[in-house]
């Protein structure tokens, strides 16, 4: 019996570790690759050096279960007497971390053309006509166009790419159209200066776009917000600057959650630069952010496109290089 016992244990695919006196006694191979030891050196060893961890060691003392985060790990445990099983959920938890952020995420996306349909359906209420009533009504079928695209676009509804070549002129009069509420509240205006064609979904550089002009008009401080383009060997960067206090710790913006400094007073979920990032890693890109002279630069990278595939970036900063502070 104690044979059949010990071979179950070793072929276990939890954690087992058995202890007596404060001692280990015996540990299976899942324990210690869990517990990162070596089992010939903690058995007959005290418990604590075994589990290398006071929360461990506690409720291997006293009983009962619980989620512990250790070794870099997340480990569920239970406790009873004299023995200690282990098992790892490092993964679901990520996956379940991963899908809330997912979820954070799509509701961020949705908002913006929702929002946008509002406006747009109450100003075809308030009795527009004519030219203005069809120009609303164009403008309503793009946005009811880009929430479907951004239906099939889910992980369950998985397609070939939508990039395609295309100018980013394309996108100038579509967004100062869906900005204009806001550039006529803030008496703002957008300097454009984008003659270049990229290699990219039109929808994911227009979300991105739209996420970093409407973070210019929150917390710029100035009237004028310019938009340009760049290209070298390597490909073409695309920056919207605007005016204000310099920031300093730009990557922590990229995290989801995150927001700057100066957003206290403004409205928002902090989700608008991680969804950014998100995007552009889609076509291959990255995006990043730098400090002017005068105020910030948050730019879109994008790979040189030959015909083929591109290769995408594993840099979290832009590797064309682009003219400091103009």
């Amino acid at each position: 019996m104690e044979t059949l016992l010990h071979s179950a244990w070793e072929a276990a695919r939890e954690g087992v570790l058995v202890h007596a006196e404060g001692r280990v006694v015996y540990l299976n191979p899942v324990a210690a690759e869990l517990l990162e030891v070596e089992r010939d050196k903690v058995v007959g060893r005290s418990l604590l050096l075994a589990l290398r961890d006071h929360k461990l060691e506690a409720v291997a003392r006293r009983g009962g279960e619980a989620t512990v985060e250790t070794r870099s790990r997340t480990l569920w445990v239970r406790a009873i007497p004299g023995v200690l099983l282990l098992w790892d959920r490092t993964e679901e938890k990520n996956r379940l971390e991963a899908l809330e952020e997912s979820s954070r995420v799509l509701a961020h996306e949705f908002r913006t053309p929702v929002a946008g349909m509002l406006s747009l359906l109450e100003a075809l209420q308030s009795g527009l006509q004519g030219a203005q009533a069809q120009e609303a009504l164009q403008l309503l079928y793009q946005e009811t166009q880009r929430l479907r695209r951004l239906v099939e676009d889910l992980p369950l509804h998985r397609r070939p790419s939508q990039n395609r070549t295309f100018a980013l002129e394309e996108l100038q009069n579509r967004l100062e159209r869906f900005l204009a509420p806001q550039l006529a509240q803030k008496s703002a205006w957008i300097q454009w200066q984008i003659p270049h064609t990229v290699w990219a979904n039109p929808d994911a550089v227009y979300q991105a776009l739209l996420n970093l002009l409407d973070n210019a008009l929150k917390y710029g401080t100035g009237p004028e917000i310019v938009v340009l383009s760049e290209q070298n060997k390597e490909g073409v960067w695309l920056e919207v600057r605007n005016q204000g206090q310099p920031l300093e710790d730009f990557e922590r913006l990229f995290k989801a959650g995150q927001r700057g400094m100066h957003a206290a007073n403004v409205r928002g979920t902090g989700l608008g630069l991680a969804l950014v990032r998100r995007l552009a890693a889609g076509w291959g890109g990255t995006a990043y952010g730098r400090a002017l002279e005068n105020g910030n630069a948050f730019g879109l990278t994008f790979p040189l496109y030959t015909g083929g595939a591109t290769q995408p970036s594993d840099s979290s900063s832009p590797r064309v290089n682009y003219r400091n502070g103009e």
